[in-house]
C-alpha cells in the first residue's frame, strides 16, 4: 500500500511541478498538454426512424489531458487521461507508458500505449485531424460520426485504440529500408458487455454464462479494462515507408508545412471472447494507408480489411428465440467488414478576414459487409423487453454497404484554437427492418477545438 501511495504522489507532483525528484529518480521537462471539442450539430431527416431526433444539440467530446516528460533525463514517460462522452465527466486512464530507447534506432515501450495501426488511429484527438467526424473506417460511438443499422457494415477499427502490453520499434535511418518497423503484443479487443476477468472479488469467483443476445466484439473500446480480458494475447505489427520531411507539427496534424509521402501497412489478430470452451471468437485486421502532403495540400487514402467471428441466438421459423436454450451452444458465424477512405485538403485563404489560415476538406468513404443475415426476434428479451438480434432459421449470406460524403472547413483562429464546420451524408444500403426501409442520414455540425 505504501508503494502504491508513493507512486501516486510521484505522478501527482510530476504533473504539478516542472521537476520532481524521488530518491535517485527524477522526472524532468514535463509538458502538460490536452484538448477538448465543443460541438453543435443538427441531424436529419427530422424523423430518421432510428437515430434519436437531434436538432440543435450541443456536446462536449474528445476531452484529453496529460503530461509527457523524461525519467532521469533519458526515458520518456507519457501519462494521459480521457473523459469519454458516455461517462459524463468520469476520467479514464487512457495512456501510461515508459519508453526505453537504444541510441536513436531502437525503442521499447511498456505500459498502456496507442496501438500503431493505420493513419487515423494516430489522430485520436480533435486537434489532430481536420474534419469534425472521423472516416467510416474509424467511426467512434463516443463522438459525432457513428451510424449503424442491423446488418450494416461495422467500423473495423475505431480511432484512438490504446491497450496494455509491449511495443518494439526499429528505425533503420536508411533510404533503402522502411523508416519504421514495429511489432507489439497487447491484451487485444474485448467483447461487448464483457464479464471482465480483472481481479475478481471473493463474492464473484465464477464467470457468468454467455447471454442469449450473443457475443460481439467491443469495437468502440467502451470496456476499458486495465487488466487481461482473456487468456490470449493479440500480436500485431506496422511497417512505414517515408519519403521526404514528414515530421508532424502541432496543433494541426494534417496539411501543414509538410512535403513528402508516407506508405504504411498494418496487421493485428487475436481472440476477444472470454470463454474458449466452444472454440473461441477471433478477429483479424489488416490495413494500408498512404499520405501525401505538400505545404497546405494533402491527400490521405486508407484501406482496412477485417474478419470477425461472432455468436448469437438462432430463431425458429416464426422468428422467435427460445430463451431456455443452452447459451453456451449459440451458433457461430463470420463476417467481413472492409472499406476505404479518401480525403483531400487544400488552402482556401492564407490570410482570412478572421484567423490565421482557412483550409477546405473533401472526403469520401465506403464500408462493405459480407456475412450472415441478422433479424430481430419477434419475442423480446424477458428482462429488458427489447428485441434480440438473431440468426434466422435458415442461414443466408448477404452484402450491405454504406457510403459517406463529407465537405468541411477548418479555420485556425489562434495557435491553440480551431473552428470547424462540416456537412456529412451517410448513404445506407441495408435491408428493411420490420418492413421499413432505412433512411439516409445527414448532419450539419460546427466545432470549436481548444488545445494546449
Amino acid at each position: 500500500m505504501n508503494q502504491r501511495r508513493t507512486a501516486f504522489l510521484a505522478v501527482f507532483f510530476s504533473i504539478s511541478c516542472p521537476v520532481f525528484s524521488f530518491g535517485k529518480t527524477t522526472i524532468k521537462d514535463l509538458d502538460l498538454n490536452g484538448s477538448f471539442s465543443l460541438n453543435w450539430r443538427n441531424v436529419g431527416p427530422e424523423k430518421p426512424g432510428n437515430e434519436t431526433q437531434i436538432q440543435n444539440q450541443a456536446s462536449l467530446s474528445d476531452l484529453f489531458f496529460g503530461t509527457e516528460g523524461k525519467i532521469n533525463q533519458e526515458y520518456p514517460l507519457v501519462l494521459e487521461f480521457q473523459a469519454p462522452t458516455i461517462s459524463q465527466g468520469k476520467l479514464n486512464l487512457y495512456r501510461f507508458s515508459a519508453t526505453i530507447p537504444y541510441e536513436d534506432r531502437l525503442k521499447l515501450e511498456l505500459g498502456k500505449f496507442l496501438v500503431p495501426f493505420g493513419h487515423y488511429n494516430e489522430l485520436y484527438r480533435a486537434d489532430k485531424f481536420l474534419s469534425i467526424t472521423r472516416p467510416l473506417l474509424y467511426a467512434s460511438p463516443d463522438s459525432l460520426d457513428l451510424v449503424l443499422r442491423l446488418n450494416s457494415p461495422r467500423p473495423p477499427f475505431s480511432a484512438g485504440y490504446a491497450d496494455i502490453g509491449a511495443r518494439l520499434s526499429y528505425y533503420p535511418h536508411s533510404r533503402y529500408l522502411p523508416s519504421e518497423l514495429t511489432v507489439y503484443v497487447v491484451n487485444g479487443f474485448g467483447e461487448t458487455n464483457n464479464r471482465s476477468r480483472a481481479f475478481p472479488s471473493t463474492d464473484k469467483l465464477n464467470v457468468e454464462p454467455v447471454p442469449v443476445s450473443g457475443v460481439n466484439i467491443d469495437f468502440g473500446h467502451l470496456n476499458n479494462n486495465l487488466a487481461d480480458n482473456n487468456n490470449n494475447k493479440a500480436p500485431g505489427g506496422r511497417i512505414i515507408f517515408a519519403l521526404g520531411d514528414f515530421e508532424i507539427p502541432s496543433p494541426i496534424k494534417e496539411g501543414v508545412e509538410l512535403k513528402g509521402a508516407r506508405l504504411g501497412f498494418s496487421g493485428m489478430f487475436g481472440r476477444y471472447d472470454l470463454e474458449e470452451a466452444i472454440g473461441g471468437e477471433d478477429y483479424r485486421i489488416f490495413g494500408s494507408d498512404l499520405v501525401f502532403q505538400y505545404k497546405h495540400f494533402s491527400f490521405t487514402g486508407e484501406y482496412i480489411y477485417s474478419e470477425t467471428d461472432f455468436r448469437m441466438a438462432q430463431a425458429d421459423r416464426n422468428n422467435k428465440v427460445d430463451f431456455s436454450q443452452n447459451t453456451d451452444k449459440l451458433p457461430s458465424r463470420k463476417e467481413i467488414n472492409r472499406g476505404y477512405h479518401l480525403q483531400l485538403a487544400f488552402p482556401i485563404s492564407e490570410s482570412p478576414f478572421i484567423g490565421q489560415r482557412l483550409l477546405g476538406i473533401l472526403a469520401f468513404g465506403r464500408l462493405e459487409r459480407r456475412g450472415p443475415k441478422i433479424i430481430f426476434s419477434d419475442n423480446g428479451d424477458p428482462v429488458t423487453k427489447l428485441p434480440v438480434s438473431a440468426f434466422p432459421e435458415r442461414a443466408e449470406q448477404i452484402s450491405t454497404a454504406m457510403d459517406k460524403y463529407t465537405a468541411g472547413l477548418n479555420l485556425q483562429l489562434l495557435q491553440n484554437f480551431l473552428f470547424k464546420q462540416e456537412y456529412s451524408y451517410w448513404r445506407l444500403r441495408v435491408p428493411p427492418i420490420y418492413g421499413s426501409s432505412q433512411s439516409d442520414i445527414y448532419q450539419l455540425a460546427f466545432s470549436c477545438v481548444f488545445s494546449f
